[in-house]
């Protein structure tokens, strides 16, 4: 099925999950296991109960074996998201520095390993889908002060960003086209 051409500037969701899957994460193995080599990476060896980095994919297939399990990233906390949410409330024009892929790893981590994080999934998520809610906003604010020459995007993610995007270049062509007719006005008023 072909997607719509509004849709193919940008990634889709199952995409940018694909891709989010290969941040590294770190795990505390509850088994020795040697390391091997994988077509894009290395596993190191693992040992029990030594913390180890390795990507998210495997991490996750790890924990649904029982072999592992996810130490919850330093961001991922009632904690840190409420001081984000804070931040994104009290400066309108400024977004807090999340991780690239923040939306996709909480989505991830609350769904398959929620037993390992430090704080209640629920109190996690209320405060995802805050945050999540004050950015559209501030996004939809900020795209009404769009001009020609750029556009700063400062701290979004990549579902963010991918959201907006197809719709900025639409805006950015108009504001060209009209940026060029007032040019072309200016120059033919200039040759009367």
């Amino acid at each position: 099925m072909a997607l719509p051409s509004r849709l193919q500037k940008s990634l889709t969701a199952s995409e940018i999950n694909f891709i989010a899957e290969n941040e590294p994460i770190k795990i505390l193995p509850r088994y020795t296991m040697e390391g091997f080599q994988l077509i894009g990476t290395r596993l190191p060896p693992l040992k029990a109960m030594k913390r180890e980095e390795i990507p998210l994919w495997l991490a996750l297939i790890l924990k649904s074996q029982d072999r592992c399990n996810i130490i919850t990233p330093d961001w991922l906390t009632v904690k840190n998201l409420h001081k984000a949410y804070e931040e994104e409330v009290e400066f309108p024009t400024k977004f807090s520095n999340l991780p690239w892929h923040w939306i996709e790893i909480s989505k991830m981590l609350l769904d398959k390993a929620s037993d390992d994080l430090v704080d209640p999934p629920h109190q996690l998520r209320s405060l995802i889908q805050d945050l999540l809610e004050v950015r559209l906003t501030k996004t939809r604010q900020g795209i009404k002060e769009l001009n020609v020459s750029y556009i700063q995007l400062d701290n979004l993610s990549m579902t963010e960003i991918s959201t907006l995007k197809p719709f900025c270049i639409q805006v950015m062509d108009q504001l060209v086209a009209l940026h060029e007719a007032g040019t072309d006005g200016d120059e033919g008023q200039a040759q009367v």
